[in-house]
């Protein structure tokens, strides 16, 4: 989970306080980062822990953990050291969480484990900890929240409605007036996507100005599968157009796509001409029809010459 543990760690660190809204269920003052290597022997790494003091001016040290499909030691016993170890280090009370991205990750863990003395039947030990499986919350969850840097998310989710949760959560994200800031939720947002036509439908929705997903492991596969396409003609000019051909491709692929799930919705099975019209348009068509499915009463409506 290096990758994507690396998305979500950077989001948490730039959004603290919004994340400790959403896993504290309450609005929180404000929120610290702190080291993530708690002292003494051996040496042990959590994700995330931070300082929150809530509105009522209580702190508490909230720490997170990132957890994928795999871990080298059982979640549950490394929260018992984890948790330990922090009550050790700090006197504030601590709440932790996990948050399992991907499919079946936790799917064996509600956060509460006990060990009992099998004599007396006594609990001897009992641990707690919020457990949140991202690939099981509806992606309703995050849209509700009201949160714009936590939409960067959604793909983790369970989208059951992508025709009508992408759209929203792009123009919400293009709403964020911080260029940089706008740039990282679109690049986390595309990059943590865990299904392939979730980060074409996103791309496909971006403005051709917004060139901000340079970097994405989506967009790098395809400049990787076009450079091999171009390869094969044995000449340098071909592998260039093939890189730029094939980013135009997705793009515009991706916008045509999207229309016609929507299109779909809306007006049901489309007729020959319909689909013959989307694979034919411009980049430019797309978007202009895109604007007219809410309101157009006909099909026919939407690719009306202006």
């Amino acid at each position: 989970m290096t990758t994507n543990d690396d998305f979500l760690k950077n989001l948490f660190d730039d959004f603290t306080v919004d994340f400790g809204a959403w896993l504290l269920s309450q609005p929180i003052q404000s929120a610290t980062l702190l080291n993530v290597e708690l002292p003494a022997q051996p040496k042990t790494f959590v994700d995330r822990v931070s300082l929150v003091t809530l509105a009522n001016q209580l702190q508490i040290h909230l720490h997170v953990e990132f957890q994928g499909r795999r871990s080298p030691l059982p979640v549950p016993d490394r929260m018992l050291e984890y948790l330990t170890r922090l009550d050790q280090t700090y006197k504030n009370p601590v709440c932790s969480v996990v948050i399992y991205v991907g499919r079946w990750a936790g799917s064996k863990d509600e956060g509460h484990h006990q060990r009992i003395c099998p004599a007396t039947g006594l609990v001897t030990l009992e641990w707690r900890y919020r457990v949140i499986r991202l690939w099981q919350t509806p992606a309703k969850v995050l849209l509700d929240l009201d949160k714009i840097p936590l939409l960067a998310l959604v793909g983790l989710t369970r989208i059951d409605h992508p025709e009508e949760v992408i759209p929203y959560v792009v123009e919400k994200i293009r709403s964020v007036t911080d260029v940089t800031v706008r740039k990282q939720l679109f690049t986390v947002l595309i990059s943590l996507a865990e299904e392939e036509k979730i980060a074409t439908m996103i791309e496909g929705m971006l403005y051709p100005e917004e060139d901000l997903l340079i970097d994405t492991p989506f967009l790098r596969r395809m400049r990787e599968t076009s450079w091999r396409e171009g390869q094969t003609t044995g000449r340098a000019e071909g592998r260039a157009e093939g890189r730029t051909e094939g980013l135009r491709d997705g793009h515009k692929q991706g916008k045509s796509d999207l229309l016609s799930r929507l299109l779909y919705q809306r007006f049901g099975e489309l007729p020959a001409w319909a689909n013959s019209r989307l694979q034919q348009a411009s980049v430019q068509e797309l978007e202009r029809w895109s604007l007219r499915v809410l309101d157009a009463q006909r099909l026919e409506r939407v690719f009306e010459e202006e």
